[in-house]
């Protein structure tokens, strides 16, 4: 049996957690530490909830063993899970082992050992069962070892229950930042679209959060460094952009002036910030906690051309390729003739497909059509 350091065992399944970008190789390491600390050959979490129960996460050392148990269907004839509910033993907070379900006899006996274990040449297994704190389903930390090594001793069950809930709380963190990712991803791509990026602030005005658009637009506008109060980058700017982000920081029961036009360092044409005071509790928990009574920025380049063509989106709607052209020049604002002379076409043509073009989007005016086209532009 190795050295224990409980600590670093459990730092290393948080550490895990926190970091998906680095993939199964984190938690892989984590877990095979735990197994080197309990004598295992490896070591597998897995999730017993009815719709999920093949969720698995292994370590690299018993990845065919788990590949097996899942893609191949072997979780559906565990007997011990089956087992393990009929009699109550599978209770979170437990530490189990082979022998609390089954003897020696019964296990050569099943077809699930026959079939299953004997083939991988796996021997006792130690697992800590914790539950799922949102649905109260149970999930195990299973440590399985090798054929040729007896039952766990007493010291080694105490250790994966000592590591065991920190495994299972760890494993959960990497569900919920992987939610939290796709939440804020999901919502940076929606603000790319709009063309509009956002830079989240704390009750004191420092900054938590700065989408990649919101760095592009604020380039020689704002100054942003995360931990710091945002500043105006042109000088002349500074008192103005100061008085508006005091004004709207939750001393204020509500803002006097929510929104401002800020003038670029060295000239060019302004950009548009809009004040979203945060009320109640944080709408954002990808940015961290403690931001109840913020502010959001909004920062929107009013003058920037749309970022990808509509004319896709219209042709699902049933226009032809011309058609979709001609509406969403006329549509932005175009005259009849001005389209017709920038699509080298006749105008009578153009109007023809105008009228084509009311009829499958079932409007009767041009300022209909200015509407629509309008609202595809931000999306």
């Amino acid at each position: 049996m190795s050295a224990f350091d409980p600590l670093a065992l459990i730092n290393a399944c948080y550490a895990a957690a926190l970091e998906p970008e680095s993939g199964s190789g984190a938690w892989s390491g984590a877990l095979d530490g735990i197994a080197d600390a309990v004598g295992a050959r490896g070591g597998v979490i897995v999730s017993h909830d009815p719709a999920r129960t093949a969720q698995t996460l292994a370590s690299e050392r018993i990845a065919d063993v788990n590949l097996d148990y899942g893609v191949g269907g072997w979780w559906q004839h565990d007997t011990r899970i089956r087992l393990g509910r009929a009699r109550g033993i599978m209770r979170p907070g437990t530490v189990t082992v082979d022998e609390m379900y089954l003897t020696a006899e019964e296990k050569r006996a099943d077809p699930f050992f026959q079939h299953f274990i004997d083939r991988h040449r796996l021997g006792n297994l130690c697992a800590y069962v914790g539950a799922d704190p949102m649905d109260r389903y149970t999930l195990s930390f299973s440590a399985p070892r090798d054929v040729r090594k007896g039952p766990f001793e007493g010291a080694e069950i105490e250790r994966l229950g000592l590591v065991g809930p920190h495994v299972i709380r760890a494993f959960r963190l990497t569900a919920l930042v992987g939610d939290l990712r796709r939440e804020t991803e999901g919502l940076t791509s929606a603000l790319e679209r709009m063309r509009a990026g956002l830079v989240v602030l704390d009750p004191r005005g420092r900054i938590r959060l700065v989408s990649p658009a919101a760095e592009r637009l604020a380039t020689g506008y704002l100054i942003l460094r995360t931990g710091a109060v945002p500043a105006a980058a042109e000088p002349i700017e500074g008192g103005r952009f100061d008085r508006f982000l005091s004004d709207v920081l939750p001393e204020q029961t509500w803002p006097r002036q929510d929104r401002l036009l800020l003038r670029r360092r060295g000239g060019g044409r302004p950009l548009y910030v809009e004040a979203l005071p945060l009320r109640g509790d944080d709408p954002l928990p990808a940015a961290g906690a403690g931001l109840g009574g913020g502010v959001i920025l909004l920062l929107r380049d009013l003058l920037a051309p749309a970022t990808r063509p509509i004319e896709p989106l219209l042709e699902q709607l049933g226009l032809t390729r011309a058609e979709a052209r001609v509406a969403a020049l006329v549509g932005r604002g175009a005259a009849p003739r001005e389209v017709a002379d920038q699509l080298a076409v006749g105008e009578s043509t153009v109007r023809s497909q105008l009228k084509a073009v009311y009829g499958k989007l079932a409007i009767r005016r041009q300022s209909e059509l200015a509407v629509f086209i309008t609202r595809l532009d931000s999306l």
